[in-house]
């Protein structure tokens, strides 16, 4: 018996989820009016949901459990929405509620409960957040390192929790470092913009300048973040120069190694900038020695008498090389 037209879209959104209206057109080479007439009928039926607003709503096929397909209330659980993104193989984004779901039940656990389980645990790494949405790391580094010549350090988020492994924000700068299309560098900006000017405004910041790269790509993830916030302030113009090959600080394991990576490759371009509080810029720490001699090096040449260094996600550990980048 031949597949009517409905199935054949249900199997193609689950296959393919999530899915756009055009999608769908583009596939099955139907008008717009004739694909809205069988997701309705799917939505009604309730073998797919969507999430989104127009012009960009997405398509899921409800995920069956052993009993029953699971249906969540999305506005009372709008928070997962906004706490978590993962991406498909090929660079779509999937909505958090959804791989959630999928999440809990091949570990045979209640979706349900499990969900306040993570609204918990969220709020106990918020809470360590001050007023301003920002982590404080001073103590941390000064546990670490004799002499600490940044003032204050700060970072936006974890790159990930206990049990739920990646951070919204981690994911998102995950996957803009290899591939720093609009709409992740978009989403980025959405969640930092208001911390950092925050910091900057309040902390009478006079100057920034962004820490520079080790790994050489196409397009540099904090180029496009630095020109989404365009930042109104003097530019301290900081430069990596490898003397052989690229040592990045991620694949040495003693803190001594570091040290003496971070001095013979951090450069200052204009020696000329002068500035009372300068603000250091970073995506994810690689290294806290590469943050230390950096600030010594502007202490050290009078560019600024006060550094303080923000990261958009740090660990939650004291001393953690991240490894996936």
């Amino acid at each position: 018996m031949k597949t009517d037209t409905k199935e054949k879209i249900l199997k193609y959104i689950v296959i393919n989820k999530p899915v756009l209206i055009n999608d769908l057109v583009k596939y099955f080479g139907f008008s717009n009016q004739i694909i809205h007439r069988h997701i309705k009928s799917l939505v009604d039926e309730n073998k797919i949901y969507k999430v989104g607003t127009p012009p960009k709503v997405y398509y899921f096929p409800f995920i069956e459990s052993k009993t029953k397909a699971i249906k969540i209330d999305y506005n009372d659980n709008k928070f997962l929405l906004d706490n978590f993104i993962e991406f498909t193989p090929d660079w779509k984004m999937l909505y958090w509620i959804d791989w959630f779901d999928y999440w809990c039940q091949k570990r045979w656990l209640d979706t349900k409960k499990e969900m306040q389980i993570y609204k918990n645990t969220l709020d106990k790494y918020n809470g360590l957040k001050n007023k301003f949405w920002l982590i404080d790391g001073i103590q941390k580094m000064r546990n670490i390192f004799d002499k600490v010549y940044l003032d204050e350090i700060y970072y936006i988020d974890f790159y990930s929790i206990e049990k739920y492994w990646k951070t919204l924000l981690w994911n998102l700068v995950f996957y803009g470092k290899q591939n720093p299309d609009k709409e992740i560098i978009s989403k980025i900006i959405d969640f930092i913009k208001l911390p950092i000017f925050n910091l900057i405004v309040n902390w009478n910041i006079e100057g920034f300048a962004f820490i520079p790269p080790s790994i050489k790509r196409k397009v540099q993830i904090l180029d496009e973040i630095k020109k989404w916030l365009n930042i109104k302030l003097d530019e301290l113009k900081l430069l990596k120069i490898f003397k052989d090959k690229i040592v990045s600080q991620k694949s040495l394991s003693k803190k001594e190694d570091r040290i003496i990576n971070a001095q013979d490759t951090i450069f200052i371009w204009n020696r000329e900038f002068s500035s009372n509080k300068i603000l250091l810029i970073d995506d994810a720490v690689w290294s806290w020695a590469t943050l230390n001699e950096t600030a010594k090096k502007i202490k050290e040449t009078w560019v600024s008498k006060y550094v303080v260094w923000i990261a958009i996600v740090w660990s939650y550990k004291g001393f953690e090389v991240i490894n996936e980048i």
